[in-house]
């Protein structure tokens, strides 16, 4: 007698706590988000605590034909029972014994309420004796209404919607009250299957996932901030977007099937984000679909060359000044681990010497490379942070002179919001999601001195579609009729990311495309695969206005500039057998103060084919150098910080002039910006 009343206690004890510790969760709706677009119109609503969409709607909203075959579906003795159904568990236990597996549950309706409130444990024996209890508890302290209300408003109905109100806007674009009886039969049986699929002709409105990786994203940014948030966004220009990128990418699916997309649009003058996507369908997990591209960090290829040539215009280098596109390393000597970087152009061709505003425009990697290393790295990293970039936060060296060529990670939001301090004459403006025209502090400030000038020249260069026929040819997807654009695009490492951004003086547009899970394309490019979705949705925006023209600076400014030479090549034929093997032409070598002089010297060496042509003259910037006594074909170059040019002469009068760069590390002063 005493063991049973010890048993009562406890279970009295568990009932107790129960109602103290869970049902008050539901004693009001959750705390729901709703989103408006800049208009005012309904994005859609979230919670955060589930992220997914959920309308909270009171049990008398919500048609009776719903209450009914929810309870028939899942529940048929819901008003006869108090909170667990012991005929129930035991033919569902007897069901799953026959067929080996568990093919039948024997929750109720309050059970499953009860799962939802401890967190969806794990299924032990223990946590479903808690569900038990807790079951128990509800129905001692709330009606069966208050419970069937919660339920219908938090179970999970697939595709990220929670409730059934939530469910009918997401697999039908519907209203509760325009379901039909078709429509609820499929509504009320997906709890028991929430991964069911609606056939897609039912699919419409909210139910194609419209704005929600804004959504998902503005959630994180607004903290507490609720419970209704007007957005930026511009949900038709949203859902024009979405429709482009389908019928785009469609054509290419047949071959690609895993291929994504992410798209942002930001207005130039305000910073605001009117439109953003994270992929092609947010529902598709065989694409990752929920996956946000567009915040996602990725290899921007050459879309940094821009802000590259930007930032040797702010160190005196002009859209004349030469460049060479030559074969060229770059060396660290004294430094055992070092390896040389000679960039090679996408083409696997040399194009000579030429001007930047002919390298930027075909986006050759050699000269972008030679012109990074001209300007420092450093000075380059902190004009990128002015420019907004965040995910490029190692240190400089981490990316070495390839960052121009994308070997960091940059996110598609910050690169679009960087191309929107171009189109603003070198004024950066953080991009703005909340606050639609609220004043912008503080004013606008330029990234550096003279900044209009070079984002003058930057945009001259981008925006010129005779530049770029070289490298692209004409691309019409790099241009739109009646309207001036810059535009820029780039290629990850093995065909991984494309990108194409650009803008007008009104709008900046990004776009990237890819394979969510970084697997690499076939034979696309970003002039190829994502140029097309960057004309469609750039012709969208400037469908119906005027012709607008970029205001090219005609300042009278002072800018001292420097020379047209920005690295003199200057590599002589070669002639006949006399051949210089090291130093390579135009490698820049890297020393350190800390190392002995002496430990870093460079050998100079030429082929052993001209054995016959004794002795060999050797001359450094004019200075005669001592070959080595046992080989005369070789000496050693004590290394001095600056430009340098090797002379070596045979008897025969045959001669090889080399230039090359050495760099002292300790001792390079970057000027601030």
């Amino acid at each position: 007698m005493m063991h049973l009343l010890k048993i009562s206690l406890l279970i009295s004890f568990f009932i107790l706590l129960s109602l103290y510790l869970y049902t008050g969760r539901y004693d009001r709706p959750l705390d729901t988000k709703t989103f408006l677009d800049r208009n005012g119109r309904v994005i859609g609503t979230l919670d955060p605590a589930y992220q997914g969409i959920q309308f909270w709607t009171p049990i008398r909203e919500i048609p009776k034909e719903i209450l009914e075959k929810t309870i028939q579906t899942e529940d048929r003795f819901f008003y006869w029972h108090r909170g667990i159904n012991p005929f129930a568990i035991l033919k569902a236990a007897l069901e799953n014994l026959s067929k080996g597996r568990v093919v039948r549950g024997g929750s109720t309706i309050t059970q499953q309420l009860a799962k939802n409130l401890i967190g969806a444990p794990p299924r032990t024996l223990f946590n479903k004796f808690r569900e038990a209890i807790l079951a128990i508890s509800i129905e001692i302290k709330h009606s069966k209404s208050w419970t069937l209300e919660r339920y219908l408003n938090t179970i999970y109905y697939g595709r990220r919607s929670y409730g059934v109100a939530a469910a009918s806007k997401i697999h039908f674009g519907k209203n509760l009250s325009e379901l039909s009886s078709q429509e609820i039969d499929f509504l009320t049986s997906l709890p028991k299957r929430p991964n069911r699929a609606p056939s897609p002709e039912s699919i419409s409105g909210e139910g194609r996932g419209e704005g929600r990786h804004f959504l998902e994203w503005v959630s994180t940014q607004i903290g507490n901030k609720g419970p209704v948030v007007q957005t930026t966004l511009d949900l038709d220009l949203q859902r024009k977007i979405e429709e482009a990128v389908q019928q785009i990418l469609a054509l290419r699916l047949e071959n690609d099937p895993l291929l994504t997309t992410a798209v942002v649009v930001i207005d130039v003058r305000s910073g605001d984000l009117l439109a953003m996507t994270g992929s092609r369908d947010y529902f598709n997990d065989e694409i990752d679909g929920q996956v946000n591209a567009a915040i996602a960090p990725r290899q921007p290829g050459s879309t940094l060359k821009p802000f590259t040539y930007f930032a040797a215009f702010a160190k005196g280098f002009g859209p004349n000044s030469i460049v060479p596109d030559e074969p060229t390393s770059f060396q660290a000597v004294g430094v055992e681990e070092a390896e040389s970087y000679a960039p090679q152009n996408f083409d696997r061709r040399f194009h000579g010497r030429m001007t930047i505003r002919e390298a930027l425009a075909n986006s050759y990697n050699i000269p972008a490379v030679v012109t990074l290393n001209e300007i420092g790295l450093s000075y380059y990293h902190d004009l990128l942070k002015k420019f907004g970039f965040t995910t490029l936060n190692r240190p400089p060296p981490h990316y070495g002179l390839a960052v121009t060529l994308g070997s960091g990670e940059v996110t598609l939001l910050e690169l679009t919001n960087a191309y929107a301090a171009l189109a603003r004459r070198g004024s950066f403006l953080p991009y703005r999601f909340m606050g639609v025209g609220a004043v912008r502090e503080p004013p606008l400030q330029p990234v550096t001195v003279n900044a209009h000038q070079f984002a003058a020249d930057v945009t001259s260069i981008l925006s010129d579609p005779n530049a770029r026929l070289k490298a692209f040819g004409f691309n019409a997807s790099m241009t739109i009729e009646e309207h001036e654009v810059a535009v820029k695009t780039g290629t990850s490492y093995d065909h991984r990311d494309n990108w194409t951004v650009g803008y007008t003086p009104s709008y900046a547009v990004g776009v990237w495309v890819g394979h969510a899970d970084g697997s690499p394309m076939e034979f696309s490019t970003g002039a190829t695969g994502a140029a097309p979705i960057w004309h469609a949705v750039m012709e969208n925006l400037l469908r119906g206005r005027s012709p607008e023209r970029f205001p090219f600076s005609n300042d009278k400014i002072q800018i001292t500039r420097r020379d047209d030479r920005l690295v003199a090549p200057a590599t002589a034929p070669l002639i006949k057998n006399l051949r210089v093997l090291s130093p390579v032409p135009n490698t820049t070598y890297r020393i350190h103060s800390y190392l002995p002089r002496e430990h870093q010297k460079i050998l100079a060496e030429v082929n052993a084919g001209v054995q016959n042509f004794a002795p060999l003259r050797w001359y450094l910037d004019g200075r005669y150098l001592a070959s080595t006594q046992d080989d005369p074909h070789r000496v050693w170059v004590l290394p001095e910080p600056g430009r340098h040019t090797l002379l070596v002469v045979s008897d025969k009068g045959e001669r090889q002039e080399i230039p090359f760069k050495v760099i002292d590390m300790e001792q390079i002063a970057e000027k601030p910006l």
